[in-house]
């Protein structure tokens, strides 16, 4: 008889330690994706009403190629009523003196992850972004773009879908736990998630590297049947050729086109296969250049570039407290950023948690090998940047915000302005006041 009471006092046991692990696992999901830290009253920061004159400022042009400089603009009822070097400003304006500034519309960044770190909606405002396209949606940024479409502070908001894939069903349920991917493995299953997504409200699908073919052309098709773009990655079981084929409509990096041209240099999905062939690699890519752009172009496909992540590549694995130094640091989420050393190649930025460390125990030799590959995956997607450019290939600029080292906002001025730096000074207390509060031993780190 004693036993079966053990039997029945250890079930609860083991229970009550599930029921412990699993709230701890999912408290600690939702500090790593930064939704533990405080959050910042956007309320302080609600848009002022009435008119408003901006005097002497430098005016970026329509075109975008030249600055005009000591320009006046009168605001009224939030829109722009003129510009001119003189212009008769009304009694009861509010004047901002915008000498030494410069002022230019509002930016746009087309490939971000807020996950779980809502005052990141204010460091694009304070950065002049004024819309970003997030590429990870969930429930809850569906609810903060509601909220900023009913007057909250933040920049206009274009959701996409969780990311989709494929995976073996224990596989699946694992990603969908701990990622949140949605896992399809059938035609009919793909057409039934697309619809669910836009009766949620999901502005697109985020198409993933695992989804396999007749899953990829099902939620193809049905999401152009909703008007749904479909943006992402090249899945690995398609060539470029099924990619132009089925019409998806946007790539979400430049090395997602370099990591196909990868595959069918060395017929290999790995992605390290052009290692130790690197110049020969780069030559491949150089000579596709023509027919993936004119491709490109006729399937009208959009690619979001993400090149200053890409770059950072080379640099991270073998120098991060440089990189580190030279980013905005301290507006980053820390939870992010500081992310666990037990879940290893995550969103971690520091040294010890670094995405993009390399493995313990390399020789010289192997580490040579490593930056030399590493090196040369920048310098592909280099190239592809520069030849789609000249060939027309229709290109928009995207951080990938909140993998290191992009920090949300702060990132997009990052590869055009570092050298030449321009004094954006849109919002300088909202940069001040949303700083993470993180611990002054980290941001040294």
């Amino acid at each position: 008889m004693n036993w079966k009471k053990w039997i029945k006092y250890a079930a609860i046991v083991i229970i009550i330690l599930m029921a412990t692990s699993m709230f701890w696992m999912n408290r600690q999901g939702t500090r790593i994706y930064g939704g533990l830290t405080k959050k910042v009253d956007h309320e302080q920061f609600k848009p002022q009403e009435g008119a408003f004159a901006i005097t002497n400022v430098n005016l970026l042009s329509a075109d975008g190629e030249r600055i005009i400089s000591n320009q006046t603009i009168t605001i009224a009822d939030g829109l722009i009523t003129a510009i001119d070097s003189a212009i008769s400003i009304p009694s009861g304006t509010t004047i901002i003196n915008g000498e030494g500034k410069y002022l230019i519309p509002g930016l746009i960044d087309t490939h971000v992850h807020l996950f779980k770190s809502p005052n990141d909606l204010l460091l694009y405002i304070a950065n002049g972004v004024t819309e970003v396209r997030e590429l990870i949606g969930e429930k809850s940024h569906l609810e903060w773009k509601a909220e900023i479409e009913a007057g909250r502070i933040g920049p206009k908001m274009f959701v996409a879908s969780p990311r989709v894939g494929s995976f073996e069903a224990m596989e699946g349920m694992f990603m969908s736990w701990s990622q949140g991917y949605l896992n399809i493995s059938t035609a009919e299953e793909a057409r039934e998630k697309v619809t669910s997504l836009h009766e949620q409200g999901y502005d697109g699908i985020k198409v993933y590297s695992q989804i396999n073919k007749e899953s990829y052309v099902a939620l193809i098709e049905t999401a152009q049947a909703l008007n749904m773009p479909v943006i992402g990655h090249i899945p690995w079981e398609l060539g470029l050729a099924d990619v132009f084929k089925y019409g998806q409509s946007g790539i979400g990096h430049f090395e997602e086109l370099m990591n196909a041209l990868s595959r069918e240099f060395s017929q290999t999905r790995n992605i390290g296969s052009f290692s130790g062939r690197e110049e020969e690699f780069l030559t491949y890519v150089e000579e596709r250049s023509d027919a993936l752009a004119a491709n490109l172009i006729k399937s009208d496909i959009a690619v979001t570039s993400t090149l200053w992540l890409t770059e950072s590549f080379a640099k991270q694995p073998f120098n991060i407290e440089k990189v580190l130094e030279e980013v905005e640091l301290d507006y980053e989420n820390p939870g992010i950023s500081e992310w666990v050393s037990y879940i290893p190649q995550g969103l971690g930025w520091l040294p010890e948690v670094n995405r993009y460390k390399l493995p313990e125990g390399l020789t010289p030799e192997q580490r040579e090998g490593s930056k030399k590959y590493w090196e040369t995956y920048a310098k592909a997607c280099q190239l592809l940047a520069s030849n789609m450019s000249a060939r027309g290939v229709k290109i928009m600029t995207g951080t990938d915000a909140n993998l290191p080292p992009t920090v949300p906002g702060f990132s997009l001025h990052d590869r055009t302005l570092k050298k030449d730096r321009i004094s954006f000074d849109f919002a300088s207390k909202a940069m001040l006041d949303t700083k993470q509060n993180r611990p002054s031993s980290i941001v040294s780190a």
